[in-house]
């Protein structure tokens, strides 16, 4: 453009502008997807792409995103990326880099990637991005760990590129500390490729509109932004809303309490009363667990506005130092989201009373399973690779929870065929649980069993990451609860969060907890429950005991 578009606050050159970053940040997502080595990475998306302005702050997303890392990686890059590395300490071809629990996102697997973009010499933006890695070293990704020093190697914040040359000592270093060195590499690869191409695009971006920096785009869209969601906030009753929840755990049940405090424009969260920190791996750290505060909160504030800085402005929380959301630093937490992931459905249950038309309820999707496959192949090489399993989402106001679904992670989960590519193990079974969602006037989604049987020659480790075992998924708004889940080996009850062996022959079978139902189960249309009906998603017996249905028997006899 010949003249520099210098009016932010005209909408169509805002939203122009807008559609155009977030097409960018998803190029990059793109890019990232299709050039990963590992499974985790390349098909079920555990990762995101972010543009972040000159102070750090978070600009733009990929569309498919993940709460967490869009929340958390504008905090490390404000909290430490920026004071470590200022910007007269950069230069271009630089690429930054941590895989630090207190900076990122709780856990070690997760690396957190920052690049500056330069433009007429100087630092105007950054692009960022968070992947989870196959593999980390230490014990294999798993809730057994009782400090951060068993869950693998922790590098701090460093150059893995200097003015475009790879820092060859700290690759080696890494690579020497994990068991998929060629996996690790290739995903740290394709990080900097789709920060770069963030770059990229944003500098041709800039000279098209003839702007020098996005910072005054930046301030336009992060203003209207927060102004939406103070104003959102404003329509909420100023108060106090509480509410707790048990989860299993790994040996002792977990209490997690909130506290939701309204006050004109602004929320506060506060954890007082949750459990202490524990001695394995399912402690919450600041970061990972503000992000799902924040989550929660936009959804039932805001969830149209584009998600960028501005929203999360009017947002805080708090957790007791020493509690399972709010550890010491020494404390493991490579299984952190066994916890935190219940996040927004304890604070869904807070304010049920303020906003009931809006809240969901629990569900079997929070936290995601997940089996860690590691053993070796019949050849003596390495094999290592998750594979996740969803429970049914919480019921919501006007519909059914949906079925097998990640929230709020927001995974895919590895397809059937590659998994078995990357593990000898068959899925002999992956179906639907019938009468696993919560009934209600809109019912939970559903839960589903899964068989896995070891083809290999040698045993497989299989480390379980699992919860509401004991503790099921509950309803909202008179709600009822879903059903619990399970773990078995050849068919015996299993610990759900320990190590498992199988040998050649043997099998793992998990069902995923049903989500919570929202409403009166009473209220359910008939319609709803014949459709359920005939598409074997409920029972006759539960259609006729708690539903009660009266045309249940004439099924049953069918």
């Amino acid at each position: 453009m010949s003249k520099p578009v210098t009016d932010f606050n005209d909408p169509i050159n805002l939203q122009v502008m807008w559609n155009r970053l977030i097409f960018i940040a998803d190029q990059a997502d793109n890019v990232l997807g299709k050039t990963a080595f590992s499974p985790i990475v390349r098909e079920n998306h555990d990762y995101v792409t972010v543009l972040l302005d000159s102070k750090g702050r978070a600009l733009a997303q990929c569309t498919w995103s993940i709460p967490v890392f869009i929340t958390s990686l504008p905090a490390a890059a404000q909290k430490f990326f920026l004071p470590k590395f200022p910007a007269g300490a950069l230069e271009e071809g630089d690429v930054l880099a941590t895989n630090d629990p207190e900076i990122g996102t709780g856990h070690l697997p997760d690396v957190t990637m920052i690049t500056p973009i330069f433009k007429n010499g100087k630092v105007v933006a950054y692009a960022g991005s968070i992947a989870h890695l196959p593999d980390i070293g230490g014990a294999p990704l798993h809730s057994e760990a009782s400090d951060i020093f068993e869950e693998g190697i922790r590098f701090p914040i460093v150059k893995l590129l200097k003015a475009g040359v790879p820092n060859k000592d700290v690759f080696d270093i890494i690579e020497a500390s994990v068991r998929l060195p060629t996996e690790v590499r290739g995903d740290l690869e394709s990080m900097i490729a789709a920060n770069n191409v963030m770059g990229r695009e944003l500098v041709k971006f800039l000279d098209e509109y003839g702007l020098d920096d996005v910072d005054g785009l930046a301030n336009a869209i992060h203003t209207r932004s927060e102004a939406q969601t103070r104003k959102a906030i404003r329509a909420w009753p100023n108060g106090s809303y509480c509410a707790e929840m048990l989860l299993d755990g790994y040996d002792v049940d977990i209490t997690l309490k909130a506290t939701v405090v309204v006050n004109d424009d602004s929320v506060h969260v506060d954890y007082q009363g949750t459990s202490p920190q524990v001695l394995h791996s399912i402690n919450c750290r600041t970061n990972y667990r503000y992000a799902h505060s924040v989550y929660a909160l936009k959804c039932l504030l805001d969830p149209d506005t584009p998600n960028n800085e501005g929203c999360i402005t009017p947002i805080t929380d708090d957790a007791p130092l020493g509690s399972i959301l709010n550890p010491e630093q020494w404390t493991a937490g490579n299984s952190r989201n066994l916890i935190g992931h219940a996040i927004p459905s304890l604070i869904f249950k807070a304010l049920e009373g303020v906003v009931p038309d809006k809240v969901m309820g629990d569900s079997g999707g929070a936290p995601i399973w997940a089996a860690n496959c590691v053993g070796r192949r019949d050849d003596g090489t390495q094999y290592g690779s998750v594979q996740n399993f969803h429970g049914g989402q919480g019921a919501r106001a006007e519909f059914d929870g949906l079925d097998t679904l990640s929230f709020p992670s927001n995974c895919k989960v590895t397809a059937i065929e590659m998994f078995e590519i990357a593990v000898p193990a068959l899925t002999e079974r992956k179906e639907l649980i019938a009468d696993s969602g919560g009934a209600g006037k809109h019912r939970g989604g559903l839960g589903q069993r899964v068989v896995l049987r070891n083809l290999g020659k040698s045993p497989m480790n299989i480390y379980l990451a699992s919860e509401r075992v004991r503790h099921p998924c509950f309803g909202v708004v008179e709600g009822q609860n879903g059903t619990a889940g399970k773990v078995l080996k050849n068919g015996k009850p299993q610990f759900p969060k320990g190590k498992v062996v199988l040998k050649t022959g043997e099998r793992l079978e998990v069902e995923t907890p049903g989500g919570g139902g929202w409403g009166r189960a009473s209220e359910r249309a008939a319609e709803f429950i014949e459709q359920d009906l005939a598409e074997g998603l409920i029972t006759p017996q539960a259609a006729k005991t708690v539903y009660r249905y009266k045309g249940a028997d004439a099924v049953a006899a069918e």
